[in-house]
């Protein structure tokens, strides 16, 4: 496999990730009650975009120190 073969397999790997972790955490969202709702919505939130910079990260391991919300 080529290096441009194997940039649009990963991507399109990364999509299919982060659609599925998506639609996990909105089932999740639906089974909070309506005081807890935004506070869930917020964490759920969160750990989507941490997990969205995880992806993004290149080469053999992730510096946690840059997958802080800014």
């Amino acid at each position: 496999m080529s290096q441009d073969g194997a940039s649009q397999f990963q991507e399109v790997i990364r999509q299919e990730l982060e659609l599925s972790v998506k639609k996990e955490l909105e089932k999740i969202l639906t089974t909070a009650s309506s005081h807890e709702f935004e506070h869930t919505k917020k964490d759920l939130d969160g750990f989507r975009k941490l997990f969205h910079r995880f992806l993004q990260e290149k080469g053999p391991s992730v510096d946690w120190g840059k997958s802080r919300d800014p």
